[in-house]
């Protein structure tokens, strides 16, 4: 009879215990196990003592921050209020920002503030931090709104090439007073100083603030003399290469008009009147006349005609109207007359050309100059620079200012203009970066404080003291 076999008699022949046997694959698996501890703790420890802590970083510091990256407790802190928190990690609070950095409020009537951290994101390489992504923004602007009152600004913008307004200054009219036309001054057939045809380029009237000092192509002769100096010695003084560059300077007579637009007011006098108060260009006026009279008494019997003569280049009226006079009777009634004579021309032409004005009742009451209102800064609320843009030709963007012949004309580019150039993001390749950042500011900078470091270097780079003695400065 053939033996059977069960599976219990089969199941006997075997170690029931074979796993607690320690094999060779077992006992080099384990001595694997533990060198890899081992040496993970001692890495870790090494730095430690060495007081290095990369091991421990989520990825390599902004260039800004560069300095202390093998001190994370710098941001890291673990105590928050006065009171030390427990935990392996260790967030960085607001309050680590603020003792390096002064960061004024935003707007008062915000409604919630976001976290330092929440904005600028660290551990992300060499991009700056400033360069916030556009959805911090818009987390609040998209649908704005205030803890208080009505939102003085636009109340959904969701980004700057989909849902942005226009810009404000384009809404209103220039507030300016000035009366200037653009269209005529850039024509071919404006009249120079010295009576011949020039054809005017933009910066000859617009120069970067830098450039102020001058000189200035139509400008007074005295005053390019006194700026070519005064550029000279600003330009060892400007440390950055870009500064005073971001926008243009205010123009102004003596800088921009004076060399094309001089005021003369009569054939007798080469110097003109002064670019001041009425007040002042009265006095100026009749010491004139009161110096001429007393040094040529003979003038007093002679009679004004009709006429213009020309002076310095200029034409100058010789007198107000056709119809002749009689002789004044003394040199006070001379002086009156050529007085009433200037001023008239001056008031009524001259100056009109520029000045609005307003005149008050009374024989002898000078006019009042509209305030003219010269806009020096035509975006407030964001950030522009000339300089950045030196490339472009002005007419490129101020597309309107050939053709402009009204003073309430504002010749800022449109939205349209600046979204042409800027559609991308920084890995969009062949485009400007259109993020919030590049117009605008989280943190209203107006409101800055004086601001006292804490820190010593040390502290932030972990170098020991005693390493930065002179005598080991070389080893």
């Amino acid at each position: 009879m053939a033996r059977q076999r069960t599976a219990k008699g089969l199941g006997t022949r075997h170690d029931l215990n074979y796993f607690k046997s320690m094999t060779a694959y077992r006992r080099w698996k384990l001595i694997g196990s533990l060198v890899v501890i081992i040496a993970a703790v001692a890495w870790l420890g090494a730095d430690t003592v060495l007081k290095k802590q990369l091991a421990y970083s989520a990825g390599p510091l902004s260039r800004a921050h560069a300095v202390f990256a093998s001190q994370c407790s710098t941001c890291h802190v673990s105590v928050i209020n006065g009171i030390k928190t427990v935990g392996f990690k260790h967030n960085t609070t607001d309050d680590a920002c603020l003792s390096c950095h002064e960061a004024p409020a935003h707007q008062s009537t915000q409604t919630f503030t976001p976290t330092c951290a929440s904005c600028h994101g660290e551990h992300q390489g060499t991009p700056l931090l400033a360069h916030v992504a556009a959805a911090q923004c818009t987390q609040c602007h998209a649908d704005l709104e205030t803890n208080g009152g009505h939102a003085r600004y636009a109340t959904a913008i969701t980004g700057f090439n989909r849902q942005h307004p226009e810009f404000a200054a384009l809404r209103e009219p220039d507030p300016g007073g000035l009366v200037f036309n653009h269209m005529v001054h850039m024509s071919n057939y404006v009249l120079g100083p010295k009576g011949q045809r020039v054809k005017l380029e933009c910066n000859d009237c617009h120069h970067p603030a830098a450039d102020s000092a001058g000189p200035w192509k139509y400008g007074e002769a005295q005053v390019q003399e006194a700026s070519a100096t005064a550029s000279q010695t600003l330009s060892g003084t400007l440390l950055h290469p870009n500064a005073g560059r971001e926008l243009m300077a205010t123009v102004n007579y003596q800088n921009n008009c004076m060399g094309c637009h001089a005021l003369q007011f009569d054939q007798r006098f080469i110097d003109p009147v002064p670019h001041k108060t009425p007040q002042e260009v009265h006095e100026f006026v009749v010491e004139s006349f009161r110096q001429y009279i007393a040094q040529n008494p003979g003038a007093i019997r002679e009679v004004e005609t009709a006429g213009t003569t020309m002076r310095a280049g200029r034409v100058v009226p010789a007198a107000a109207s056709g119809a002749p006079e009689t002789p004044a009777r003394s040199a006070s009634e001379w002086v009156d007359r050529r007085v009433a004579q200037a001023e008239n021309l001056l008031w009524r032409k001259t100056c009109r050309q520029c000045h609005q004005f307003d005149f008050p009742q009374g024989p002898s009451a000078l006019p009042v100059v509209k305030a003219t209102n010269i806009t020096q800064r035509w975006m407030p609320n964001a950030i522009f620079s000339h300089e950045s843009h030196r490339a472009l030709d002005c007419v490129s963007c101020h597309t309107n200012s050939t053709a402009s012949q009204q003073t309430s004309d504002v010749l800022v580019p449109s939205i349209k203009t600046c979204q042409s150039c800027h559609t991308g993001s920084p890995t969009t390749a062949g485009r400007a970066e259109n993020g919030c950042f590049e117009c605008h500011q989280y943190h209203d900078w107006r409101q800055r404080k004086a601001f006292k470091g804490t820190y010593g270097i040390p502290q932030l780079t972990g170098e020991s003291w005693i390493s930065r003695l002179p005598f080991l400065g070389s080893r």
